[in-house]
């Protein structure tokens, strides 16, 4: 997949889209060393100092799929295998539901997926030398473990991606559900998902999982499994 390479930009999903629009064929991906306008969930503020990378697939999107939701998911999973071997043994990365990425606990990376008429936009955000600044999390820089470059890392995450993709395409996400599973963080443990955008109304439990249509289940204290489809995990406060 051809990556475009950046110094600064506004936001490297708003410049696939532009892309996308002046008639380039989605199968490309953007990069860039800083951005001035990143978005995250819920349009919340993502912080891209110079030096840290976001990183934007835009694909044709397979809207037949009724499994597209796991594309999220899948996402998580290619991070997690780029990152924990470049971590060693010296700290362990996890995936935090649906597809951001902890290390040690502590925010690393954040990944924005957008659906725009035909085209998927997966914008991916990495902590790559710097730290942001006041945000309600921990947060972790590679640097502080790691050496290796923007453009070294944009390859290696765009490869590992592409290959996830293609057999997610092909096989779908049931195969790698357990793999999934096996890097979950708070999986078995108790964990609070805020069901909605004010983080008013909130779901709690004992972690399970989750199922091969990408849902989180929570076991309440009298065993009852419920699912969820949609969430965000605190990190902040738990159980």
């Amino acid at each position: 997949m051809e990556i475009t390479f950046y110094k600064e930009i506004d936001s490297t999903n708003s410049e696939a889209k532009r892309l996308v629009d002046a008639g380039k064929a989605p199968g490309f991906a953007i990069a860039a060393e800083r951005q001035t306008a990143g978005r995250g969930r819920f349009d919340r503020v993502w912080q891209t100092p110079a030096g840290n990378l976001a990183l934007t697939f835009a694909i044709p999107a397979p809207l037949s799929r009724a499994d597209l939701p796991t594309l999220a998911l899948m996402t998580g999973l290619a991070l997690h295998d780029i990152l924990q071997p470049l971590m060693q043994d010296s700290a362990k990365v996890q995936i935090k539901w649906p597809n951001d990425m902890l290390v040690n606990g502590h925010k690393v990376s954040g990944t924005l997926i957008e659906l725009v008429g035909k085209v998927l936009y997966i914008g991916i955000g990495v902590n790559l030398v710097s730290r942001p600044e006041n945000v309600p999390y921990e947060t972790f820089s590679l640097a502080d473990k790691v050496k290796i470059s923007l453009e070294e890392l944009a390859q290696a995450l765009t490869q590992c991606w592409n290959m996830h993709l293609n057999q997610w395409l092909e096989f779908g996400f049931t195969p790698i559900c357990e793999q999934y599973n096996a890097h979950l963080y708070g999986r078995n443990a108790p964990l609070r998902i805020s069901l909605d955008r004010d983080r008013t109304e909130w779901a709690s439990g004992i972690c399970t999982g989750v199922t091969r249509e990408g849902h989180i289940c929570l076991r309440d204290q009298n065993g009852k499994i419920t699912s969820y489809n949609a969430g965000d995990i605190d990190i902040i406060r738990r159980l």
